[in-house]
């Protein structure tokens, strides 16, 4: 436990203001985060306007202590005793004659927040398609979003889990009604563009968790697809170019090796015939 708060310790970012902020790190939680810093659940949740479920992202900052919750500077300079009216004196040192019985109970703030099991999470899948003008397969912010693209995910028996059509609004488009396991992943470009990222994918869901794809696509571009069959028939036999092309390089090899056997074997037979 020592470790892991160390850890999440480490993502600390004092800002000049004198804000506590974390950047969230693999593997945070928010109740870590808070068991971390000794701050309550609630309060990073206030800080930050998040709810209890709400999902963490890598590199997301979150404000844990705010700059009026420090103590005061203990070298401030005391203010002036002539303006207060009251002597040095008077004023009890630290530790001095205050009895505890006279300190108010410290409030205790106790979090609602369920604990959730980590393997009760489900994962959430989070597609869209953009329009990818630099051909580098990554959304770049001057890119927009493309209308009637289609997302299928299938699950490893091949039964389709989810079809989606995207209209270039309201992505991305995320479901949570998925099943931690193993699926493929199939995107295809709108009409009259072809894809700029692969068209198939495997995906990995077992662990949970947020899962972001983007396919880009660009306008006038071709897809590079595998022929079928059909575009290799030859003739009217239905023989394939390749098969021909098989029976012939046999062919010249059964005949070369042919031409050896009968070499070698006229060598053999003039030997003996001089040694006779």
């Amino acid at each position: 436990m020592a470790l892991a708060i160390g850890a999440v310790l480490l993502q600390a970012q004092p800002e000049e203001t004198g804000d506590i902020i974390h950047t969230v790190d693999s593997g945070d939680t928010l109740i870590s985060i808070a068991h971390a810093y000794g701050v309550a659940l609630d309060q990073l949740l206030s800080l930050n306007d998040l709810d209890p479920e709400a999902l963490l992202q890598i590199g997301q900052r979150l404000l844990v202590i705010p700059a009026p919750a420090f103590a005061e500077d203990d070298n401030e300079p005391a203010a002036d005793e002539e303006e207060k009216g009251e002597s040095s004196e008077s004023v009890a040192p630290f530790g001095g004659d205050v009895e505890s019985g006279d300190l108010p109970p410290a409030p205790v703030a106790e979090a609602d927040a369920p604990m959730r099991d980590p393997a009760d999470i489900r994962p959430q899948l989070c597609v869209s398609a953009f329009e990818d003008l630099n051909l580098n397969g990554m959304m770049e912010p001057n890119e927009r979003p493309l209308a009637d693209a289609t997302i299928r995910l299938l699950d490893g028996a091949d039964v389709e889990r989810l079809l989606h059509t995207t209209d270039g609004a309201a992505e991305p488009f995320c479901t949570r009604r998925l099943e931690r396991k193993l699926y493929t992943i199939e995107g295809g470009a709108p009409p009259g563009y072809g894809l700029t990222s692969a068209a198939l994918l495997r995906l990995d869901l077992r662990n949970g968790g947020l899962v972001t794809l983007e396919f880009g696509a660009r306008q006038g571009l071709a897809t590079a697809s595998i022929p079928p069959p059909a575009a290799y028939i030859d003739g009217d036999d239905g023989m394939s170019e390749s098969p021909r092309s098989l029976l012939r390089e046999l062919s010249g090899l059964f005949a070369l090796g042919l031409a050896s056997v009968v070499f070698f074997s006229g060598m053999a037979v003039s030997l003996i015939i001089r040694w006779r």
